[in-house]
């Protein structure tokens, strides 16, 4: 896992601190509970006006033709960054999970967001739901839309792994 910063004064302060000592451990555990996990890029985003920002940009990296400028001029429907503690997606080298610092204020906060996203991780992470999850990207940023059966398919495939993920909370007490 590779582990990096954006937009903070002096390093992020203690949860940012915490998040970078706890993020191998939780990736360990979801691996342990899941199985594998693509390469992760784990950004810890000190802006919360950014996050949609940082996973455009690295999503419009994936779609030939989309210009990130463009991308980032208006924000996706399916998302809800400005009050989410962290989202997933995949990217050039695997996935990137980009954490909120700003809107955590404890370490469970911390704990429950990086196994959430990991899980996430691990379900982007084999190459047939990349594939799919990049349709779907292609369809949302205006490519090549999906026929709409398949949308629903995917949209009802998202809630359930929202729902996995969701669930995997309950694992942090054995970090």
């Amino acid at each position: 896992m590779r582990i990096s910063t954006v937009r903070f004064l002096f390093g992020g302060g203690r949860i940012s601190k915490y998040a970078k000592t706890i993020a191998p451990d939780a990736e360990k555990l979801v691996r342990d509970k899941f199985g594998s996990l693509p390469a992760v890029h784990l950004l810890l985003n000190g802006d919360t006006s950014q996050m949609d920002h940082l996973v455009n940009t690295a999503e419009a990296q994936l779609l030939p033709g989309v210009n990130p400028t463009q991308v980032n001029a208006v924000s996706r429907p399916d998302r809800h960054s400005r009050r989410a503690f962290g989202q997933t997606s995949i990217d050039r080298d695997g996935v990137l999970i980009v954490l909120q610092i700003p809107h955590m204020r404890h370490e469970r906060n911390v704990r429950e967001t990086l196994v959430h996203e990991l899980v996430h991780a691990h379900q982007l992470g084999d190459r047939s739901a990349r594939d799919l999850h990049l349709k779907y990207l292609r369809h949302v940023w205006g490519q090549q839309p999906m026929k709409p059966n398949t949308l629903s398919a995917y949209e009802l495939l998202i809630d359930q792994r929202e729902a996995e993920a969701y669930g995997a909370e309950s694992l942090t007490s054995q970090l």
